[in-house]
């Protein structure tokens, strides 16, 4: 079964700093967007920010899925 992001951390301004995943595993925003790169996050892609590289979920019609919505960690 593929990984997913089960929780986050954030910074004071709201941006991820970490990801939370399926296996217990706290990683780094980088460490998660290099996973997926790898095609070790199949369900998630990566978006620019700011110059910055986040992981967001792929679209799809459930909400609760989404790594906005994910518990802080």
């Amino acid at each position: 079964m593929p990984l997913k992001v089960t929780g986050r951390r954030e910074d004071g301004k709201g941006a991820n700093t970490h990801y939370k995943l399926s296996n217990g595993n706290i990683i780094t925003r980088a460490k998660g967007v290099t996973m997926r790169r790898r095609g070790e996050l199949p369900g998630y892609h990566i978006v620019k920010v700011n110059g910055v590289d986040y992981l967001r979920d792929n679209p799809d019609n459930r909400k609760g899925d989404n790594i906005d919505s994910q518990p802080l960690v």
